[in-house]
């Protein structure tokens, strides 16, 4: 990179000062709403958008950086009325707006005019980087749900946070579980899937699925067992080590 580049590159990341209704007021992207209201960004990544009489301000995650192994997306602002939203693939609706917290978010509007909004967890985003898939909605009557694995049964809706997540139908309404955080750092783009299992009129939904009697109980981790030889399940799960240091270190653990 040229010196004069360089010095662009880093005059653009520096942050900015504004007066505003008798005050100092620093940050980036800084916006001044007709002196009745002013905001900064926190972060080099930030954006505000100054909108009738206010300012909304998004920064990004500070765990995406790291996730992305790169500066985040640039966030956009929208503007619909009254309203202002900032941050990922917003909507605009009748007035309202919104936007997802992440580029692999989602929102969604419902029938209801309100807008639903759902983010692929850190984790997600550890294992995936820059190749996080796109959550999806379905909305049944006036609920929508947004995420993964979407399913309509028994008059009811439901999504899982996550890829590795299942949602079961057989006893009618879905249920749906994810694999813990640590599970899913430990086997990244190989994390299995919990199954699920029905008996008695109850479901179970984990690993390493058991009934006996009228109980059925699963594991909470691939590598967990249950035990049936006292006539009622008893479940160990031993501690979850390893993984990818970028998943680790997105959900906090470096």
């Amino acid at each position: 990179m040229t010196p004069f580049l360089l010095t662009a590159a880093l005059l653009a990341q520096s942050p900015e000062c504004i007066n505003a209704n008798g005050r100092r007021l620093c940050g980036y992207d800084c916006k001044n709403a007709n002196d009745s209201e002013a905001a900064c960004a926190q972060t080099p990544h930030g954006v505000c958008v100054a909108h009738v009489g206010r300012v909304v301000c998004f920064d990004p995650p500070l765990w995406l950086q790291a996730a992305l192994a790169g500066p985040p997306p640039a966030p956009k602002c929208v503007t619909a009325g009254t309203q202002a939203a900032c941050g990922y693939n917003c909507v605009s609706e009748r007035g309202n707006v919104a936007c997802a917290q992440t580029p692999a978010g989602v929102c969604k509007s419902q029938p209801d005019d309100a807008f639903i909004c759902a983010d692929p967890p850190p984790e997600v985003y550890g294992v995936f980087g820059s190749k996080t898939p796109a959550m999806s909605c379905i909305t049944r009557g006036l609920v929508t749900a947004c995420g993964y694995q979407c399913v309509d049964s028994g008059g009811a809706i439901g999504c899982t946070r996550t890829p590795f997540g299942v949602c079961d139908t057989q006893l009618g309404p879905p249920s749906c579980l994810d694999p813990d955080k640590y599970v899913i750092c430990a086997g990244g783009k190989n994390t299995p899937k919990p199954t699920c299992t029905s008996h008695g009129g109850r479901l179970g939904c984990g690993y390493n699925c058991v009934t006996v009697g009228s109980a059925v109980a699963c594991s909470k981790t691939p590598k967990g067992s249950c035990d049936t030889q006292s006539g009622a399940p008893v479940c160990f799960d031993p501690p979850v080590r390893g993984g990818e240091s970028r998943c680790l270190k997105v959900i906090g653990s470096e």
